[in-house]
């Protein structure tokens, strides 16, 4: 019981010189004194005597995850026998002005790279303040800016703590070889992105090679510009994204033509997924009411088809555009995206317009996007998408942030696994600033 104790404490049983434990109100006091150890005068060195013990102090120590648990310290004063000076001995559980222990500054920490967790449900868990957590966080974590590197995804989030001008998202940018986030800068907009390549030296701009985004075409500028060296690719996603919503077009537009309550209205109101999605059409039948026979989703995609020419047209060219996506090499990327460019263009499908015109003004990126420059991977803004969500369920649970600096610090911090906090007896504030 004793070796439990102290090692719950985390301090050699050969320096106790009185230990006991006690229960009052479902908090856990550990009363605790240790032996005298040599010591000298931290004013002029010289040689010092026991002069007696000082006042209780109080160190929260959350070491139990079922209640709050306490010790209850009595440091040794000592005298000066040449200066006459009197001093306390350090405290081995926490900095002298600290009223928490190593454990609990450590602990405190450690969730804090955890996302998922607020600020108030790290105070409650370890028996704080939430000004005392934000405070840590402040004070143990602090980088410089992070270098470059070879492999950049850039994205955005929305956020009331962006700024400049009407911009109302945050600017995310990712190490995609390294899968970590780097950097978050308040805004999107093309100003912040300028202010935060021109302190950049154009050495370190070269040794960027990739830059993956969706089509913002400020991105596209601000790598044009700043990274001489780099390969400007854009989400295939993004792009799948941008031709559903055109077929999406072409099916309401035609869902408004037909009457109410009839076959064709239901097929194309109630079976959208058909058409907008990948699915398994040769499932095992299943009766339909309607119809009053069994069938299976390829029985019903015919159906709807067969409701419109200018419908199949537009589902036929989103599946060939899909194979595209999916199975396009390096090699052949280009004759296939060619092929397909000139399929959509004769089609003369009114809806596919704006499509068609991405297409030819983001060519060179969308086939850059199939180069595959690490573990044959597609140049891709999954990792971004990836860690934006995460931001987002952070800023959900939290109702909101608004200390933008705080947010930036620690959202790295729990997002890079390079950056390490480091515990120190000062103290600071990243105080909200108004932008």
């Amino acid at each position: 019981m004793y070796d439990f104790i102290t090692n719950l404490l985390n301090i050699d049983p050969s320096r106790i010189h009185f230990l006991s434990v006690s229960v009052r109100q479902d908090i856990t006091y550990y009363h605790i004194s240790l032996v005298s150890t040599q010591q000298e005068c931290p004013f002029c060195g010289g040689r010092v005597h026991i002069h007696a013990r000082g006042r209780e102090k109080q160190i929260n120590h959350p070491v139990l995850t079922q209640r709050k648990s306490v010790i209850v310290y009595r440091p040794l004063r000592y005298k000066c026998n040449d200066c006459s000076k009197i001093f306390s001995e350090a405290k081995p559980f926490s900095f002298s002005s600290f009223i928490n222990s190593f454990f609990a500054l450590s602990q405190i920490m450690k969730d804090l790279a955890n996302l998922h967790l607020t600020y108030s449900d790290i105070a409650k868990k370890n028996h704080v303040s939430v000004t005392t957590v934000q405070k840590y966080m402040d004070s143990f974590v602090s980088f410089s800016r992070i270098q470059l590197p070879e492999n950049i995804g850039i994205d955005e989030i929305c956020s009331g703590m962006a700024h400049y001008g009407s911009s109302k998202y945050l600017c995310i940018m990712v190490d995609n070889q390294e899968r970590t986030l780097f950097e978050i800068l308040p805004s999107r907009s093309k100003l912040e992105l300028q202010r935060y390549f021109d302190k950049i030296p154009l050495e370190e701009r070269k040794r960027v090679r990739y830059w993956t985004m969706d089509m913002w075409k400020p991105y596209k500028d601000i790598a044009l510009r700043y990274l001489p060296n780099c390969e400007i690719a854009v989400d295939p996603f993004h792009v799948v994204s941008h031709l559903i919503e055109a077929l999406s077009r072409v099916r309401t537009n035609i869902l408004h033509q037909m009457e109410y309550g009839s076959d064709a209205y239901y097929l194309l109101k109630k079976w959208k997924d058909l058409l907008e999605k990948r699915v398994d059409l040769d499932n095992q039948p299943v009766y339909n009411h309607r119809f009053r026979q069994y069938m299976s989703k390829r029985d019903l995609l015919e159906r709807i088809l067969n409701i419109s020419e200018n419908l199949t047209m537009a589902y036929r060219l989103k599946e060939m555009y899909l194979d595209f996506n999916e199975k396009a090499t390096p090699q052949n990327c280009e004759a296939w995206f060619n092929r397909l460019y000139d399929s959509f263009l004769e089609s003369d499908i009114a809806e596919y317009t704006e499509f068609i015109i991405t297409l030819s003004n983001w060519k060179r990126e969308i086939l850059n996007s199939f180069h595959r420059p690490y573990e044959q991977r597609k140049q891709s803004n999954a990792l971004s998408e990836n860690i934006n969500n995460r931001l987002r369920k952070s800023l959900c649970v939290s109702n909101g942030l608004y200390n933008f600096i705080r947010f930036r610090k620690r959202s790295i911090y729990a997002l890079n696994h390079k950056i390490q906090y480091s515990i120190t007896s000062k103290l600071r504030s990243d105080k909200y600033k108004k932008m």
